[in-house]
């Protein structure tokens, strides 16, 4: 086991009984990395988080990856639980068409089948054609699938509305990462120590590993649980920890606010980076204005340089990548 599985598992059983806060806590501040990168454009926006000892906490919405804290619901199983355990509600909605001794045989049938979905449908429709049966069986089936994917699929929007996140990367050296998110390698990577972090400061606190996954989050536990004494309300914020394994080369970590505790984007105060790296073909204009910015707040400033041999870079001094020609 990882300690990143044993992270999870610690801080987000559904059953707040096996919840290991602290523990959680201090087994990721043990696994931190010594440092964190943010891969920049150059802009307004970017510039100013420079000057401000800042960064910028997003809407997940605006991200480039659609699963992004998003989840998904297990619809059969969420069905079998209902109707097994079956609600209030649909008692009282199956009472105005049955007697009250019907209803309790229905619900002894239910609770005691392998699929009470099914079993409430065949009591139902007792004593229709029987040719007529598995159409309007598959019919109410669909109609139900899509009530509880419309309501899911518009609280799993809702619910990202509670995150601000900012992201980063174990490593300044991806390829891909410099082209994806570096203005193609004509911006900047800022390098943010946590080295010096403690468990309680903020950003070593809200700071998680992302978790690469074939699957997005699973809210049915937290569905059918939500209500209970025991339900565990952070086992919700695993949701913004999720990401296909498309996504593994980024060795992402997260600073994530969830549970609405921004309610809007919004700068956060960081500490002075520890470093600033340039994108080996920043214009020249550019690269003044970055360099002028870390002179300032003396931040050193090195220069990502592409190796001829293999598929790698290297920060090296900015006047010895003077061979990796800028494109203006």
């Amino acid at each position: 086991m990882s300690w990143i599985d044993e992270f999870v598992g610690m801080l987000f059983p559904s059953d707040a009984s096996s919840l290991k806060i602290e523990q959680a806590y201090m087994l990721k501040q043990q696994n931190l990395p010594k440092s964190i990168f943010k891969y920049r454009g150059v802009n307004e926006n970017s510039l100013k988080n420079l000057r401000e000892n800042t960064v910028w906490l997003a809407d997940p919405r605006s991200f480039n990856d659609p699963y992004d804290c998003s989840s998904f619901v297990d619809f059969d199983r969420m069905a079998n639980a209902i109707f097994k355990n079956p609600p209030k509600m649909l008692v009282e909605k199956l009472t105005k068409h049955f007697s009250e001794d019907c209803v309790a045989e229905i619900e002894v049938i239910m609770r005691s089948a392998e699929d009470p979905q099914d079993a409430l449908y065949d009591e139902i429709l007792k004593g229709m054609p029987t040719e007529q049966i598995a159409g309007i069986k598959k019919a109410l089936k669909e109609a139900e699938a899509k009530i509880y994917h419309d309501m899911v699929s518009k609280s799993s929007e809702a619910f990202k509305d509670g995150f601000k996140v900012c992201s980063f990367s174990e490593r300044n050296d991806s390829t891909l990462m410099w082209s994806h998110y570096a203005d193609y390698h004509k911006g900047f990577c800022v390098e943010y120590s946590l080295q010096n972090t403690t468990s309680v400061d903020y950003l070593a606190r809200f700071m998680y590993p992302v978790i690469y996954s074939e699957h997005p989050f699973d809210a049915t536990e937290s569905a059918l649980r939500v209500g209970a004494d025991t339900f565990n309300n952070l086992y919700l914020n695993k949701a913004g920890l999720i990401k296909s394994m498309d996504w593994a080369y980024e060795r992402e970590w997260r600073l994530i606010f969830a549970n609405g505790i921004f309610k809007s984007e919004q700068a956060y105060n960081v500490p002075t980076p520890k470093a600033v790296y340039l994108g080996s073909h920043i214009s020249q204009e550019n690269q003044d204005e970055v360099i002028g910015i870390c002179e300032g707040k003396g931040i050193p400033v090195k220069k990502m340089k592409h190796s001829l041999s293999v598929f790698r870079m290297e920060a090296v001094d900015v006047k010895a990548a003077s061979g990796s020609a800028p494109v203006r």
